[in-house]
Order: C-alpha cells, then sequence, then structure tokens
C-alpha cells in the first residue's frame, strides 16, 4: 500500500481535502490497485456519515429530439451522426404523465425536465409550470437545458425550478461547438438569477488526460467556494453510442474506474458538509459502495440512447433505482424537503405491491 494514499485518506477522515497533486496521484493508481481499493472504501465510509448513510432517487425526462447544431461528437442528437432525423417535441400533457408516473411512489427527489441546445422558451416554460403543478411540492424541480439568459432563469425559479444542471463538459470547444466561455456564462447567469447550480465532471473517455480530469474536478470545488455551496456533484462516464466518434466499448472507461473518480471527488468534498448529494451516471453498484449516493431514472429521450424512448432501452425507473440503493446498503432514502424515509425490507416489499 502506497504511504502517500494512506496519507491522503487519512487526511480525509480528518475533513482535510487533497490538493490538485494528490488528485493525480489518485487518478494514477490503477483501477484494480489496493489504493484504488482504499480509495473508494475510505469515500464510501465518509459519504454514508455525512449522510447517515442516506440516498436520493432523481428522474429525468427528455422532451426533445432534433439533430442537433452543438454536433457534440460523443452524443446521439449530433447532426453529423444522429439516427434522429425529426423535430420531435413532446407534448406538455405526456411531459406531466411521465412526472406523475416517476413521482407516484412517493420517494422522489429531484425531477430533471431535459431539452436541447436550441429550444423554445414558450414550451419549456409551459412544462415546467405544469410538471410543477401536477407533481407533490416536496420534489425539487432541476431543468437541464441550451445555454439561456439570466432573464429566462428567472422566469424558470419563478415558475417553480430550484436548480440548473449545466456544465462545461470535458472537451467543450473541441468536441462540441459550444465555447466552454458560452458554457461559463450560462452557469454564471443561473446563479445570478438565484438558482442552485449543480456540477459534474463528464464526459469521461478512455483516452481523457488525467491533468484534465483533475483540472475539472478542482473547478468543481472551486465552484463551491465561488458559489456559496454546491449540495450536487458527480462524474459520468462517456458511452460509445453508436454511430458516434467513440463508438466502441475500447473508448469507455470502465464502471470500476468511474468509481474511483466518484471516490476521489468525494474525498474531494470532504470539507463541505452541505456536499451530500453524488452522482454518478451510468448507474452501477460499485459506484453506489464507493461515495456515490444518487442515481436517475430516465424517460423520453436520452443523448446516451438511440432509443426513441430510453425507458425501454437504457433507461432505468424508480423501482430499479430504490432496488439498487437497497442493495448498496442505503437504509434511508431522503426527499426533496429534507425528510427521510427508511429503506427497510418492509418498505421495499410495499413498493413492490404497489
Amino acid at each position: 500500500m502506497d504511504k502517500k494514499i494512506e496519507e491522503i485518506i487519512s487526511r480525509a477522515w480528518e475533513g482535510k481535502a487533497p490538493t490538485y497533486e494528490e488528485v493525480v496521484e489518485m487518478l494514477e493508481c490503477d483501477e484494480a490497485s489496493p489504493e484504488a481499493t482504499a480509495i473508494r472504501g475510505a469515500a464510501d465510509g465518509i459519504q454514508r456519515e455525512k449522510t447517515g448513510n442516506a440516498a436520493t432517487i432523481w428522474g429525468q425526462i427528455g422532451i426533445e429530439v432534433y439533430p442537433c447544431e452543438a454536433d457534440c461528437q460523443f452524443c446521439s442528437f449530433g447532426k453529423s451522426h444522429t439516427c434522429f432525423t425529426d423535430h420531435v417535441v413532446m407534448p406538455v400533457d405526456e411531459v406531466v404523465r411521465r412526472a406523475v408516473e416517476f413521482a407516484k411512489g412517493g420517494d422522489l427527489y429531484g425531477l430533471y425536465l431535459m431539452t436541447m441546445n436550441t429550444f423554445d422558451e414558450d414550451h419549456y416554460l409551459e412544462c415546467v409550470k405544469a410538471v410543477r403543478a401536477a407533481i407533490p411540492t416536496d420534489v425539487r424541480l432541476i431543468s437541464n437545458i441550451g445555454d439561456t439568459t439570466e432573464e429566462f432563469f428567472r422566469k424558470l425559479k419563478d415558475a417553480g425550478v430550484s436548480a440548473v444542471y449545466h456544465v462545461k463538459r470535458l472537451g467543450e470547444g473541441c468536441l462540441t461547438k459550444i465555447t466552454p466561455e458560452r458554457r461559463e456564462q450560462t452557469i454564471h447567469a443561473a446563479h445570478a438569477a438565484g438558482l442552485k447550480v449543480e456540477e459534474c465532471c463528464e464526459p469521461v473517455g478512455a483516452e481523457t488526460p488525467i491533468e484534465d480530469i483533475a483540472t475539472r474536478l478542482m473547478e468543481i470545488r472551486q465552484r463551491d467556494e465561488d458559489f456559496g455551496g454546491l449540495d450536487t456533484t458527480g462524474v459520468m462516464k462517456r458511452t460509445s453510442v453508436p454511430g458516434t466518434r467513440y463508438e466502441g466499448l475500447e473508448n469507455e472507461i470502465t464502471n470500476l474506474r468511474m468509481a474511483q473518480m466518484n471516490a476521489i471527488e468525494t474525498l474531494l468534498m470532504c470539507d463541505r458538509p452541505h456536499a451530500i448529494h453524488m452522482g454518478h451516471h451510468e448507474a452501477n453498484l460499485i459506484s453506489l459502495v464507493s461515495g456515490s449516493n444518487c442515481v436517475t431514472a430516465e424517460t423520453g429521450f436520452n443523448p446516451r440512447d438511440t432509443a426513441e424512448d430510453t425507458s425501454a432501452a437504457r433507461g432505468l425507473d424508480v423501482p430499479a433505482v430504490r432496488e439498487l440503493y437497497y442493495q448498496a446498503g442505503f437504509r434511508r432514502l431522503m426527499k426533496g424537503d429534507g425528510s427521510y424515509i427508511d429503506l427497510t425490507p418492509e418498505y421495499m416489499e410495499a413498493k413492490l405491491s404497489e
């Protein structure tokens, strides 16, 4: 066991976050090494202690698709390679139906409404208002949308949105036709409008340099300081979508490697008591015992899927997410209002009978 890694872990348990150089050192550990195993174990323990062994159930509805002008080389919607040839917009009543389906179990923490890089603001706002009126008030509503303005974010906040998922992605401006500066403008606009901002290190591919990953993780930590606290962060691996530049399993990192990155980010946020939601995608048990406690169920259009409805393909439903948490040893589910549900065998059995 490497003594430097032992020291990093020991300090994290004391609430002392690793430096950039130490993040690089942890990333350099082989994913199956004793060092990586120890990093994952420490992160799991720190996160469970911080949250009281709680997890959160999230849902996402992809409400629109078309051959996208942003042409992200890892996305199934990119116009240079997409299998989606038509512009399809989910009707408001269908968005509401799916939202109600996600929320009916009473343990959904948050719901993302996702659209495209360029989108009809009026239709999106109508969806937000209709969904907010249809689902319980304790379900947090989050926007996952293209670049826009502070003015529109203020409209979303007034309509019931509490947070925004918007990320400067790895390879932004090189693998996409969106500049990093434009993404930053939108992130700051959301914050200026009074919305919470959710961050993520994504999409991580097999060829992504360790230094780029470490830099991105440190940027997330800095964002936490600049914005007065991020409660939701995470790591997402790049999926080898058929037809894209990165088709083929050799272009993906393993779930074990992603779990290692989840763990490193958890250690990096060990001194931030408000950083209680650590996401990963796509869902797997390894990450859930490595510091992650957030999984998202999905329906509708999905940039990591070529199916017209991801709920019939890659996307999980809420019962599947609930089962993952139970099997990973979580024993509480946090709701959007801060209350908890005990994730007991009796609760699981009752949900199966619904």
